[in-house]
């Protein structure tokens, strides 16, 4: 195996540390600036985007927070319309109420004018009847 030969190890070792100096001269000065190029590009991506997705958490959170804060408003306006319909038709309530006493009222004095006005007629009546019946009576009685 020549790779064993002692006599070939010189020229192995200089060609071994001439190739291996030139690879890590290329990459120190060519491959390596380029990946950092890219790496702190990449990065810098990052950030902004991270910056980028903070501001629009923040926004996001805003608008959350105004969301809320209008439909607080908007039930608190709905509760108090709500209150404001009920205390008006408990006063149209109230005001129907009142105007059905007022009639109920004048019926019921109507119906007892009514009842007074059949009572006195009906004495008036009996009255005549008896009168007439006694006189029936009478002439019966008499002829």
């Amino acid at each position: 195996m020549p790779q064993f030969d002692f006599s070939t190890y010189l020229s192995q070792i200089f060609w071994f540390g001439l190739c291996f100096i030139t690879l890590y001269i290329f990459a120190q000065f060519s491959i390596l600036p380029r990946l950092k190029n890219i790496i702190s590009k990449r990065n810098d991506l990052i950030e902004t985007d991270k910056s980028l997705a903070s501001e629009l958490d923040n926004k996001t959170l805003s608008i959350n927070d105004e969301a809320q804060q209008i439909l607080q408003k908007a039930n608190s306006d709905y509760l108090h319309k709500i209150d404001e319909i009920t205390k008006k038709a408990h006063a149209q309530r109230e005001e129907s109420i009142e105007h059905l006493k007022s009639k109920i009222d004048d019926n019921v004095r109507l119906s007892r004018l009514e009842i007074k006005k059949f009572i006195t007629e009906s004495k008036i009546n009996n009255s005549l009847l008896i009168e007439n019946l006694t006189k029936f009576i009478k002439n019966k009685i008499i002829n």
